[in-house]
């Protein structure tokens, strides 16, 4: 919020505002934390309400919007008494747009910013987004993981998609940039959702058929690179549930983790055709890896190895990952009741 400096004139004594009355705050007769507005949002506001209350679509409506999400970006009430008297007024939201440009930098973490975005890209609806999808990408470079800027991204492409606006070329450079964000933090969880949205679940993708075995490998590679990266096993376990894909033909790559390398599980790691750590792993590598001991209790269980996998919910449970030791108890019992 902004603080109110001493050359504030207040509304009332210009001329533009002088037939309107303004409606102030009511908290009631006696308000338990009354907020400690400035005086110029408190202002603005009282003459906000007024405006509002008559439905008033004007410039000057307009511009005491523009004061009042300055001072407070997250009014979603504000911008969206904007958003309806930009377009009574058939403004150029081109125009607007280039404001949201600025808004946007200075208040990334805004969701009713983006929104806002969102909506004028909807009645803009340009013929091709890609300076759009260049801003975003511009945008998430100070903070590679605010959320409603990867969510603003998400609909952009699916609403353009669907309109028929999204070139086979546009939907390789996102991956290719994907990849490049991952390449710079492997750990960016938000970047692994987008990589599964272009990989797997965007319309039009055939995973199964293009790439599945290429996929696999790929998270492997990340896995390696960083073992307690949580967000990419988490990708991998994706890939193979959703592709009802078995757990055991990747173990022998998992095993090095467990400090358990002798697991007696069947198949034979020299035939396994995808990539395996390092050897010896790197010494920087805390072991066991809690996760890879996870995969390997799935894989014992997927083999019907119950007593097996629970020692090793066990070992979890008591020495690895005290954390959630009570998930891994529940975990170990489910294990004798089977």
């Amino acid at each position: 919020m902004s603080v109110a400096t001493s050359s504030y004139i207040p509304l009332a004594e210009r001329n533009l505002w002088h037939d309107i009355k303004p409606i102030p705050q009511d908290d009631g007769p006696n308000p338990v934390v009354p907020i400690m507005y400035s005086e110029e949002y408190r202002d603005a506001m009282d003459y906000f309400r007024a405006v509002a209350a008559a439905e008033e679509r004007s410039e000057r409506a307009l511009e005491l919007t523009e004061t009042i999400i300055r001072l407070n970006p997250a009014h979603y009430t504000v911008w969206q008494y904007r958003m309806a008297t930009l377009l009574a007024l058939n403004k150029d939201l081109e125009e607007e747009l280039q404001l949201m440009n600025e808004f946007a930098i200075q208040n990334l973490k805004s969701y009713q910013v983006w929104h806002h975005r969102l909506l004028l890209l909807t009645h803009i609806s340009p013929k091709d987004p890609s300076f759009e999808i260049e801003y975003i990408h511009q945008s998430l470079l100070p903070d590679p993981k605010n959320y409603h800027t990867w969510a603003y991204l998400h609909w952009l492409y699916s609403h353009f998609y669907t309109l028929d606006r999204i070139s086979n070329q546009q939907w390789q450079n996102e991956l290719k940039w994907c990849e490049e964000m991952l390449r710079v933090d492997g750990r960016n969880n938000s970047a692994w959702g987008w990589r599964w949205y272009l990989r797997v679940a965007r319309p039009g993708t055939d995973l199964e058929k293009d790439g599945l075995k290429e996929e696999l490998s790929y998270a492997l590679k990340a896995i390696h690179l960083t073992p307690h990266n949580v967000s990419v096993w988490n990708y991998l376990r994706g890939l193979l549930r959703h592709f009802k894909l078995p757990l055991s033909p990747l173990l022998p790559a998992i095993l090095p983790y467990t400090t358990r390398p002798s697991a007696k599980i069947p198949g034979n790691p020299q035939d396994l055709d995808f990539p395996l750590p390092s050897s010896p792993l790197a010494d920087d590598t805390p072991l066991p890896v809690s996760l890879a001991l996870e995969y390997l209790a799935d894989t014992l269980l997927e083999q019907g190895l119950s007593a097996e996998a629970g020692e090793v919910f066990s070992e979890l449970s008591t020495q690895y990952d005290r954390m959630r030791a009570g998930y891994w108890e529940y975990k170990r019992r489910e294990c004798i009741e089977e």
